[in-house]
């Protein structure tokens, strides 16, 4: 199998290469944006086909057949707690930035019951996981939303984490240093120090300052909205209870009027309710990392 870790530079190149806006066509019939392989050299298409990747993974996954997928995948021996959580502690290092969905796919997977469609009043979407609407009339891009996955980006949709999951059983699994579990802990005492009326506006700025978190913003804004996703970093709005799952409708509606969420499309609850005098919730955080920290 390719080594995942020494080749990642030369996959994520082949990745900005293949997934530019221009080489996409929209598909109308299916509602998706198709990619055209043929961008590829010669040397590059035989990466491709050697990291076993499909240019275009296009779905149709329904909603009541997506929530119990995910459930079976979590029954598969590859796909491990501890393996999601460390693979997230390797990706606050900047190691290994695909393991970074690690703890919300582990506590939707935990804690979402199963369940059938059910509309949210005010969403265009299942009140219960957020499964969108128009997810239901389309079909999906499985490898567009693998490649934001490896770059690192987080998804806390059923979509995401299903491709996440998916993917993951077929990938061999990375086991976190000592390099990646310190860059963990400077991330979080790091946050800890924050001013008393700090937004995550303000906070992901103060980071990128004091150079806390290798890579760009999106990297630093996924990795504290996972965070935020399990109660390491609370919020204002609705306390994330570790053994229970909060509605996807209740979470949303309790951040509607928060400052951060007004106006604004790139802040999501429960990440959009942190502010500094809230900090680290450090039990929540040694019952996710233990000896990592």
């Amino acid at each position: 199998m390719t080594d995942i870790l020494g080749t990642y530079k030369k996959r994520i190149a082949l990745f900005k290469k293949l997934y530019r806006y221009d080489n996409g066509t929209y598909d109308g019939q299916r509602g998706v944006t198709v990619y055209d392989d043929q961008i590829l050299s010669a040397d590059e298409y035989a990466f491709m086909n050697e990291l076993k990747w499909k240019a275009n993974d296009i779905s149709e996954l329904k909603h009541d057949e997506l929530i119990p997928a995910i459930a079976g995948l979590m029954k598969n021996e590859r796909i491990t707690p501890d393996r999601l959580i460390g693979e997230f502690v390797a990706a606050a290092s900047g190691r290994y930035r695909r393991g970074v969905n690690g703890l919300t796919s582990l506590r939707f997977a935990d804690l979402a019951p199963e369940h059938g469609y059910r509309p949210a009043r005010k969403l265009s979407s299942c009140g219960i996981c957020g499964f969108s609407e128009l997810d239901a009339r389309t079909c999906s891009n499985l490898s567009d939303i693998r490649e934001s996955l490896w770059i690192g980006h987080h998804w806390s949709s059923p979509l995401g984490i299903y491709a996440d999951l998916s993917e993951r059983m077929e990938l061999p699994e990375i086991y976190p240093t000592q390099e990646d579990a310190a860059a963990l802990k400077l991330l979080l005492e790091a946050v800890d120090r924050a001013d008393a009326e700090e937004t995550p506006g303000k906070l992901e700025k103060r980071l990128s300052a004091e150079k806390v978190v290798k890579g760009n913003s999106g990297t630093r804004r996924a990795l504290l909205d996972a965070l935020a996703q399990v109660g390491v970093l609370p919020n204002l709005a609705l306390p994330i209870v570790t053994d229970r799952w909060i509605e996807h409708e209740t979470m949303v509606e309790a951040g509607m009027n928060l400052d951060t969420t007004q106006g604004r499309s790139d802040l999501d609850m429960p990440y959009a309710g942190w502010r500094g005098h809230l900090g680290v919730d450090w039990d929540a955080a040694k019952k996710w990392f233990g000896s990592y920290l």
